[in-house]
């Protein structure tokens, strides 16, 4: 399973071109209910004396690696019915929204749930490569108020050269156990070199077509770090003048400078998948200088927050990859957004 494929499965773009759920659409173990959110049916109006607690990101916050309903927004909500039977807590994301469309999307899906509080995960690679493209992320959904359009051509890193879409479609249900065959054929350590010089052998094409005959770049540009950040408090300012009580937290990434030799495959992935622009050290310094700018912006718009980048421990027992949680993962960041609440006494 790909990113790519849950958006194209799950998400459609509107006349505004704002992405969003496919009511009662489903894929696998992700369903979306029939108001276009993730997780069971919800009413429209908000009942009296309830509270309302919106979860607001893209994949990492709608759920990728998580078994059914283990997402963080979902535990979140167990955790709180426990305490506040009145707390509803839903799962506002979308994947492959960007920032700058969020207040639109708000605006638009979120304000008629006239939600008290809102938690904000905000994702940075897709953000800061769109704008080191200049680009606007174009989307490869096939719907547009349930009309087909034509997808976009799919880059050439997707494909395996020499195989058509359906060959890949045929062969991808025995991989996993053909690796697995290989892995105790060749050896862990044989295996691992293999699988490193396939994602280098794809990065070089990606560079090729993307990158031409410039160098990825080792320092994310300026420019960008701070149109993220205006983009951001624009945000925040826009939930607060609808009298919606913003939450943050950094964005929580499993590879850091100590441990980038240990997941080297995982951040050659991430940085193929998301961001070609930067280098490796570039990815790192995305990651550090954005979690940077949440925590500023927390500071100085007096927002609550909680830093679980530096609190989520960086081992693949919380992380399925760079971004994503497992099951752990989700309740390690379920219980600190509880703690938050209650410390806050925002739940109150």
């Amino acid at each position: 399973m790909k990113i790519s494929e849950l958006y194209s499965t799950l998400v459609e773009v509107d006349h505004n071109g704002l992405p969003h759920n496919i009511p009662s659409a489903k894929h696998g173990r992700w369903e979306i209910n029939s108001l276009g959110f993730r997780g069971q049916e919800i009413d429209l109006e908000k009942k009296e004396g309830q509270m309302r607690v919106l979860c607001f990101g893209v994949s990492e916050t709608f759920g990728f690696y998580e078994s059914k309903d283990k997402e963080w927004p979902s535990q979140l909500g167990e955790i709180l019915s426990r305490e506040i039977p009145k707390a509803e807590v839903i799962n506002a994301s979308v994947v492959g929204l960007n920032l700058k469309k969020k207040k639109d999307y708000v605006e638009k899906y979120l304000l008629r749930l006239k939600p008290d509080i809102i938690i904000i995960v905000q994702s940075h690679l897709i953000y800061i490569k769109e704008l080191m493209r200049g680009l606007e992320k174009r989307p490869s959904v096939n719907h547009v108020k349930g009309k087909k359009v034509k997808k976009p051509k799919k880059e050439v890193d997707e494909k395996w050269v020499g195989y058509n879409l359906n060959k890949i479609r045929r062969i991808g249900s025995v991989l996993p156990k053909l690796e697995e065959t290989m892995e105790r054929c060749l050896g862990e350590w044989l295996s691992t070199r293999i699988n490193l010089w396939r994602l280098h052998s794809r990065i070089r094409k990606k560079e090729k077509k993307h990158l031409v005959h410039k160098e990825p770049t080792d320092k994310v540009p300026e420019n960008a770090i701070l149109e993220f950040e205006k983009d951001l408090r624009l945000f925040i300012h826009y939930l607060k003048e609808n009298h919606i009580v913003p939450v943050l937290s950094t964005y929580p990434v499993l590879i850091t400078p100590s441990n980038k030799d240990i997941y080297k495959n995982i951040l050659l992935a991430t940085r193929l998948t998301f961001c070609i622009e930067l280098s490796e050290e570039g990815i790192l310094d995305a990651s550090k200088k954005t979690n940077e700018a949440i925590r500023r912006i927390a500071k100085e718009e007096n927002v609550a927050f909680v830093d679980n980048d530096c609190l989520v421990p960086k081992t693949l027992e919380y992380f399925g990859d760079n971004f994503h949680y497992t099951n752990k993962g989700s309740e390690f960041i379920a219980k600190k957004f509880y703690d938050l609440l209650n410390h806050c006494q925002l739940i109150k």
